[in-house]
Order: structure tokens, then C-alpha cells, then sequence
């Protein structure tokens, strides 16, 4: 084999030696061993959980986003978006390419052997390097706009982040409102089942008429249905509480009553607006898209001038040993000098696409704004409910004792002691209630002004 073969095997043994570490990653990530988390449904086993024992909301939280499969997309996205500027980068760098062949052909001529079918060989083989001296600022603006890409890709992920903590924190503080409303339910049900009993003892001694058992009868039915209906929506709560965290199993572990901060948040809507312009992902996505749009606009100015290359070459031929060898370079300018004006149609579209994102980064500040008014009227409203719930619940016990007292000597019906039972019951529900719908309110706002309470202590 002569030294232009040698060369194209040289070559070629080259570029896959550098690629094979990237080749083996790649390899490595088709199989099933390789697979990050998120890529995957987990079980609670997995995830490191055991039946009984309580955890906190910290701890559930770090296992959501440890395995949210739209966190592991984000992620991928992001890194997607550092490679795009390494490739962009790669633009400005010296560009080498190698060749090899080996090819074999007739060698008719007129007038001397026309037909003769007898073939002779030829080898090639070659190196050329390209390097770009001056393109007008195209990469320029193509770089500044894959690295407003990545911080958009990073503030997504970001964003992700935090909602996928707010659907865990829901998830969490639904679960602890079922579990509380189931025990309202259960301690009405057995205050029926007490009024019942009563009722019969009475109806013995002759102080009450079969109504009051009949009555007791019902009360304690429903409030049997009711236990049933509040154990149905608690494994609904727990349902979502484990598709929160990822899992495809139904572990039985307990939580811990926990309630967020609020000394940080617990201010105006202004006041929650100017932290949000500082650290909404939301927003922060929506100008760094308005940036790379701006950026594009330079790209597309920049497409109407030249590209300035230059280059040299060296290649060894030849039908035998020695391969015949030769030297070249060049300097070159490419230019489109008309292309049925897609170059300036493309500069208008992307001034469109500017204006367009302009008009997103408004329109999210807008939305922002109104859900944070609401999420604050929430928390207002929720606490002032709360105030008054707990108020209204004592005094509801206070008369159902009342009642209670005179039901027994026969001074009250059992009308009005039911009347006074579903007073409490439905007291302490709504005390229960504004506490959780607080709670909502203050993930709320902690998700919409891109604000994790873990960030802020």
C-alpha cells in the first residue's frame, strides 16, 4: 500500500479514536442500566420511603425533584442548549478535513486501443484545513443568541423546579386536610352514635318518644356516609400526593403537619410583583427569548454580506509508489448577490418575531400580576376565615353543651340538638378549611414570584 492509502487510513483511524469516549457514552445510554432519574417510574421503595414512618414536606420534596420525569426533560433541554453553543463556537475554529480513496478505471483513448478493457488503479488522498476570517458579525449574533437560549433553557428548568414543588406542596397540605376532615367526621359520628344511645336509654325510661330514636337513627346514618365519603376523598388526596412524587405504588407513610413561613411573603402585591420582576423564571424566560429575537434580527442583517475563508490544501496521488504530492491554498469571499429577496423578507420576519416577543414578556407580566392579586386575596381571605371559623366553632361547642343539657332534662327537641351537632361539625370543617386554603394560597405565591421557601431561609 502506498502513502496516500496509509494517509486515508490514518485519517480515518484518527477521527474515530477521538469520537470513541462520545461513541461509548452513547452506546452506554441506549441500554437500560444507564437511564438517569426521571427517565423512569419508581417505587416508593426506591425512592427510599418506609410504611409508618412520617416524613416532612422538605423531605417529599427533594424525592419530587429528584424523579419528575418533566424536571429530567428540562434538564435534557438545557444541556441540548450548551452543546448548540459549542457547535456554534466550533464555527470560529481551524476546520480539517481528510480524504482517502482507492479507485480503478479504464484508460480508452481515440485512435489507439478504443476498447481495451483492462483497468488500472489509483490511490488519493488528502488534508484540508478552512478557517474563517470575517463573516460581518453572523456568528457573533448567532452565539449571543444561543447563550440567551441557554438562559431561557436554565430558567425553564427553573421554572419546572418550582412548580413541580407547588404540585407536591398541594398534594401535601390536601392530604392533611383529608386526614383532618376525615377525623371531624369520624368524632361527628360517634357524637351521633352518643345521641343515639342516649335516645334509646331514654325512650326505656319513658322521658323521649320513639321519634328521638328514630331521629338519632338518621342522624347517625349520615353521619356513617359521611365518614365513608371523607375516607374516599382521603385516598384520593393520597393518590395525588404519589403521582406527585413520582411513584406508581401506593405506599402507606404517614406526614408530618407542617405550615410555611410567611415572613418573607407576607406583604402587598407591589411588593410581591417587584420580587417577581427580580426572580420569576416565567418572566425571565420571556426576556431572555426577547434578547435571542433581537439577536436573530443582527443574524439576518448580518446574512446580506460576505463570508471571508481561507484555506489550503495538501493531496498525494497517483497510480503507483510514489504518490505524486501537491500544495494549495486559497482566500476566498462568498456573497448572495440575489436570492428573490428571502434575505430581506427573513430580516422582516424576524423583527416580527421580536415585536412578538416583546409583546410576551407584557403579557406574562400582566398574568402574573392578576394571579398574584388573586393568590393574595386567598391568603387575606383565608386567614380572616380562619379568625372567624375558630371564633364560630367555640361558640358552637359552647351551645351544643347547652342544648346537650337541656335535651336532657327535656327542655330542648332533638331537632334543635342536631341542629347544634351540625353546627360544630361544620365549625370545625371550615377551621380546618382557611388553615389548608392558607397554606395553598402562600405555595401560590411562593410558585408565581419563583421563590422556593428552602431559597429563602
Amino acid at each position: 500500500m502506498n502513502n496516500a492509502g496509509f494517509l486515508g487510513i490514518f485519517t480515518g483511524a484518527l477521527a474515530l479514536l477521538i469520537g470513541c469516549e462520545t461513541i461509548d457514552r452513547a452506546r452506554r445510554a441506549q441500554g437500560e442500566a444507564d437511564r438517569v432519574p426521571g427517565e423512569m417510574t419508581i417505587s416508593s421503595q426506591d425512592a427510599g420511603l418506609t410504611n409508618g414512618v412520617a416524613y416532612s414536606l422538605g423531605e417529599l420534596e427533594a424525592i419530587a425533584l429528584s424523579h419528575n420525569p418533566n424536571v429530567c426533560q428540562a434538564q435534557q433541554t438545557l444541556d441540548s442548549a450548551r452543546m448548540q453553543l459549542d457547535i456554534v463556537r466550533a464555527g470560529r475554529q481551524l476546520q480539517v478535513t481528510a480524504n482517502g480513496g482507492y479507485s480503478r478505471s479504464t484508460q480508452n483513448s481515440a485512435g489507439r486501443h478504443p476498447y481495451r478493457g483492462r483497468t488500472s488503479g489509483s490511490w488519493s488522498g488528502g488534508l484540508d484545513f478552512n478557517l474563517l476570517l470575517y463573516d460581518f458579525g453572523k456568528l457573533d449574533a448567532q452565539e449571543k443568541q444561543t447563550i440567551e437560549n441557554i438562559i431561557a433553557a436554565e430558567q425553564q428548568l427553573r421554572q419546572i423546579q418550582i412548580e413541580t414543588v407547588y404540585a407536591l406542596r398541594t398534594a401535601f397540605f390536601e392530604r392533611l386536610r383529608r386526614i383532618q376532615l376525615l377525623q371531624v367526621a369520624i368524632e361527628n359520628q360517634h357524637q351521633y352514635e352518643v345521641h343515639l344511645n342516649e335516645a334509646k336509654t331514654m325512650l326505656r325510661v319513658g322521658t323521649r318518644r320513639k321519634y328521638d330514636v328514630t331521629k338519632a337513627n338518621v342522624d347517625w346514618g349520615n353521619a356513617c356516609l359521611d365518614v365513608i365519603t371523607a375516607s374516599n376523598n382521603l385516598r384520593n388526596a393520597e393518590a395525588t400526593l404519589n403521582a406527585a412524587l413520582g411513584f406508581a405504588d401506593s405506599p402507606e407513610f404517614a406526614l408530618k403537619e407542617e405550615e410555611l413561613p410567611d415572613r418573607q411573603l407576607d406583604v402587598g402585591v407591589d411588593s410581591l410583583m417587584a420580587i417577581a420582576r427580580e426572580n420569576a423564571p416565567a418572566l425571565a424566560v420571556a426576556h431572555a427569548r426577547e434578547r435571542a429575537a433581537s439577536a436573530e434580527v443582527d443574524r439576518m442583517i448580518a446574512e446580506l454580506y460576505p463570508d471571508l475563508t481561507a484555506g489550503f490544501s495538501l493531496d498525494l496521488s497517483g497510480r503507483s509508489f510514489p504518490a505524486v504530492w501537491n500544495f494549495s491554498w486559497f482566500a476566498r469571499g462568498v456573497a448572495t448577490l440575489f436570492n428573490g429577496k428571502r434575505n430581506l423578507t427573513q430580516i422582516e420576519q424576524a423583527v416580527t418575531d421580536l415585536r412578538s416577543a416583546r409583546a410576551t414578556v407584557a403579557e406574562t407580566e400582566q398574568t402574573l400580576y392578576e394571579n398574584l392579586v388573586k393568590a393574595v386575596t386567598q391568603r387575606d381571605s383565608a386567614r380572616e376565615s380562619s379568625r372567624v371559623a375558630q371564633m364560630v366553632y367555640e361558640q358552637a361547642k359552647e351551645n351544643l353543651a347547652i342544648v346537650e343539657e337541656q335535651y336532657k332534662i327535656g327542655t330542648s327537641s332533638s331537632i334543635e340538638r342536631t341542629d347544634a351537632q351540625v353546627s360544630v361539625t361544620e365549625a370545625h370543617a371550615n377551621v380546618v378549611t382557611a388553615f389548608y386554603d392558607e397554606q395553598d394560597a402562600q405555595a401560590k405565591i411562593a410558585c408565581l414570584i419563583g421563590t422556593l421557601f428552602s431559597e429563602q431561609n
